[in-house]
């Protein structure tokens, strides 16, 4: 019940947050700023609503590697390497803060005031002068500087997007950092710049920022690294002396004195380790277990519980993105009959337990969410592009194909088949061919994550029905994040982002522009005039009403040109924990976040559970080196007995 009523007044909050006029102040230092509307906290809080004030600081936090890859290197900023978990919500501040409660608002931080220009044309910030990193040296602009000018140059593509408006950054005097912006119209860009990490400029400075690395960096964040073993854990310590602790923004946040990310390479196993508390919450992506696999004994008797978390921001995105980059895909016919040999109901009524919603929005649930026919402001926006776009954007809702759910799929497959044929491909034998090359059409779908066989094989029998040799390739993590930064793929299945607040950052999933830089989030390559026109509209956009159509639209051309096969999303996100971490009694807006990250940050430790509920964490030898307890050995060895058991267990049945 609670889980609802935070549900509702996100609701209400967001429509009470979001105005229609542009209020973002200009001419004047401030300690608060929103995109739209005001601020809700005034420069006097005392902490954020969704915080607990008076939560005890103490304990170690376990949390498992959810996507299963292993590390090496401790800078998430870059293309090489893969980040250890942590490394990008525990080591970094940022120049001000976002709240949890709004959907586009940010609060005091490194830097103490923002102030735009009255013509836009400059953002300005005036840092904390008590502002330190964690070896105790001050934070100046010259850091800010420094960030700014290394992450544009030397980090992801998405920064050089994010912050493409911006000509330069300059440090004015050491508490004082301003930014020259191109455009006066980029509405979003200030709390972009806002969200920016502050690094070290004396640690990075003589190091290759675009290398893996495994030193121990200087952070300006509230934790740093204790200890660490590649592939199998890393040890996050609170850092006492973090001279922001006490600041309102951080009352009730980072209550735990470790965190610890424990490292399998297995979902079973991890689950395994999960139950008899090797690590202490797990966010639930398998509908089987959720449904069916919580019947141990620590969950019977109380100890583990679930929850179910709702959140105002829109459901994640989980799509299958074809390489248009490639000839096969760059049809429109071709990919919307992809989609028609989808059995979305088969496939969530015999293996997800009717646990999800079929996507068919890229911001289902939200008010940025094409429903119906277009409205008139709409059609007013996509007109001058009907050339460039299907007729039916105009005249028709976007629906995903359905079935009844019996696992007969003919009629979907007949549509697929017309499709295929319109577009130059017809049948010889048992394969589907090119009519002018003879080229079979032959495709791989390239995934880290052997679980996803189940779910995708139904689609892969359906395919071949007619004719199209569609097969998994199952590699290993290094591999997988190589392949996708070089978009070497046929097809990946993977996730997407979006927000309430969509601005620069979709330059870099969805513009034209990100489709060749290696290390962009345009898995699929699109680019399309009609999107990239749409997109400069939204980050131009100065009120929110403008914001939603605008978003409407692009979603209409985004699902109605099939540049992903939308698949499915939960209602809300699933998380089991021990019943030893506590949280507080208004869950934040903005829920978890997408690896549930903000338990870090919002929950606590119950010291009064008995010892033999809680976890053994591995303590630190006096040499720094982690050793493991015997208790931990020993979960650690059930649990792999207890999946050598399932395994033998699928053998003999196999055989």
């Amino acid at each position: 019940m609670r889980g609802f009523l935070s549900g509702c007044a996100a609701v209400i909050l967001l429509c009470s947050a979001v105005s229609p006029a542009h209020a973002v102040v200009r001419g004047k230092p401030v300690r608060g700023l929103a995109l739209y509307g005001e601020p809700k906290y005034a420069p006097d809080f005392t902490h954020f609503d969704y915080t607990n004030p008076d939560a005890p600081k103490t304990g170690t936090f376990v949390k498992s590697n959810e996507a299963f890859l292993t590390f090496d290197t401790f800078n998430p900023y870059t293309l090489k390497g893969a980040a250890a978990y942590g490394t990008d919500v525990l080591l970094d501040d940022s120049l001000m803060v976002a709240s949890q409660d709004e959907p586009a608002s940010v609060y005091s931080a490194i830097a103490d005031t923002i102030e735009i220009a009255p013509d836009g044309s400059w953002v300005q910030f005036v840092l904390n002068p008590t502002a330190r990193f964690s070896d105790n040296s001050p934070i100046t602009s010259d850091d800010v500087v420094f960030s700014f000018d290394t992450l544009i140059t030397k980090a992801r593509p998405q920064y050089r997007l994010v912050y493409e408006d911006v000509v330069k950054a300059e440090a004015i005097d050491p508490r004082t950092v301003k930014f020259t912006l191109k455009s006066t119209q980029n509405a979003k860009l200030p709390l972009m710049l806002a969200a920016l990490p502050v690094l070290s400029q004396a640690f990075w400075k003589d190091r290759d920022f675009t290398a893996t690395t495994l030193d121990i960096p200087v952070t300006s964040g509230p934790y740093t690294i204790e200890s660490f073993e590649v592939g199998r854990y890393v040890l996050y310590r609170r850092l006492d002396n973090h001279w922001a602790k006490d600041q309102p923004r951080n009352r009730g946040l980072y209550n735990f004195d470790h965190v610890r990310y424990e490292y399998f390479r297995d979902d079973d196993v991890s689950f395994e380790a999960f139950k008899t508390n090797a690590y202490d919450i797990n966010r639930e992506m398998v509908a089987r277990r959720w449904a069916t696999g919580y019947d141990f004994p620590a969950f019977q008797q109380g100890h583990v519980k679930k929850l179910e978390v709702p959140s105002i921001q829109p459901r994640d995105v989980t799509i299958l993105a074809m390489n248009m980059r490639r000839p096969l895909f760059q049809d429109r016919r071709v990919r919307e009959a992809i989609n028609y040999a989808f059995d979305f109901e088969s496939l969530n009524k015999n293996i997800q337990y009717g646990l999800y919603d079929r996507l068919r929005s890229y911001w289902q649930g939200s008010p940025l969410e094409a429903k119906g026919l277009p409205s008139e402001a709409e059609i007013k926006l996509l007109e001058p592009f009907r050339d460039k776009l299907p007729p039916e954007v105009f005249t028709e809702e976007f629906k995903q194909p359905t079935t009844a759910g019996s696992g007969d799929n003919r009629e979907n497959l007949i549509k697929a088949r017309d499709l295929l044929k319109e577009a130059g491909w017809d049948v010889q034998g048992d394969k589907l061919v090119n009519v002018k090359t003879g080229q079979p059409f032959a495709f791989e779908i390239t995934i880290v994550q052997p679980n996803l066989e189940r779910a995708l094989a139904p689609w892969l029998q359906d395919l071949k029905r007619l004719g199209i040799d569609a097969k998994l390739r199952i590699i290993d993590t290094a591999q997988y994040a190589n392949r996708v930064n070089d978009y070497d793929y046929d097809a990946i299945y993977i996730g997407v982002a979006t927000s309430l607040t969509p601005g620069n950052e979709l330059l870099d999933s969805l513009g034209s522009e990100s489709a060749d830089k290696p290390g962009s989030s345009n898995y699929g390559g699109i680019k399309d005039p009609v999107v990239d026109a749409l997109l400069k509209r939204i980050i131009q956009a100065d009120n929110y009403d403008d914001v939603t159509t605008m978003t409407r639209a692009l979603d209409r051309v985004l699902t109605f040109n099939h540049y992903y096969i939308l698949r499915y999303c939960l209602p809300a996100d699933r998380f089991a924990y021990w019943d030893k971490l506590k949280m507080p009694a208004v869950l934040p807006a903005l829920g978890l976040g997408q690896m549930g990250e903000s338990v870090i940050a919002l929950w606590w430790l119950d010291q009064t559970i008995p010892a033999a509920q809680a976890a053994t964490p591995q303590t630190p030898a006096a040499d720094g080196a982690a050793q493991p307890a015997s208790s931990r050995w020993l979960l650690a060895a059930l649990a792999l007995m207890g999946a050598l058991v399932v395994v033998l267990f699928l053998r003999r049945k196999k055989s």
